[in-house]
């Protein structure tokens, strides 16, 4: 039996994930189109690398949104494919684990394919994700950790008119000094 165990942190809530993994729309644009049939669903993964044939999925267990149970058929190979959510401080841990129930496959190249889908794309469309959900334009629902606040070149933070008038009599008291200093010199 082989085994493929892959944990990845997100930095986003346990919820977003489980859409990410669970709704058909999200899946097409991260992994795979799907197709729905009764109690199943049929992933389109026959033209993805390491893939020889399109994937019939079965869900075995689902406790939403933290496990996620499903038997995938892929040609001649069956494996069980399980996702564990766990809320941490930052956001979520992702534990994928896939273990060959029968046929044979190369366990270097699916981990690596468990890799790129985990580290990069999966991250990707939980960015998109987020970015839906934030108005820019009125910064409506407040600031988040997911979007940091970056200051553009030029642009100065708000001060108070006081705080002005402080500084700029700081830096007329400097030029002054700085005058009467040459003057001086120059006597």
């Amino acid at each position: 039996m082989i085994e493929i165990a892959t944990e990845v942190d997100l930095f986003h809530p346990p919820a977003r994930i489980w859409r990410a993994l669970t709704e058909q729309a999200l899946l097409a644009k991260w992994f795979a189109e799907s197709t729905p049939q009764a109690d199943r669903w049929i992933l389109a993964t026959a033209a993805l690398p390491g893939y020889d044939a399109d994937t019939e999925v079965e869900v075995v267990e689902l406790r939403t949104p933290e496990r996620l149970v499903v038997r995938c058929r892929e040609a001649d190979r069956a494996t069980r494919l399980a996702c564990d959510l766990t809320a941490t401080a930052h956001g979520t841990r992702l534990s994928v684990r896939e273990v060959l129930e029968e046929g044979d496959w190369d366990a270097d190249t699916r981990a690596e394919q468990h890799e790129q889908a985990l580290t990069g794309r999966l991250p990707a469309i939980l960015d998109w994700l987020a970015f839906q959900t934030v108005d820019l334009r009125r910064a409506e629902g407040g600031l988040t950790a997911e979007l940091p606040v970056v200051r553009l070149l030029g642009e100065r933070p708000a001060r108070s008119r006081l705080r002005r008038v402080l500084v700029a009599a700081g830096v007329v008291a400097v030029l002054a000094g700085a005058a009467g200093a040459a003057l001086w010199a120059v006597r």
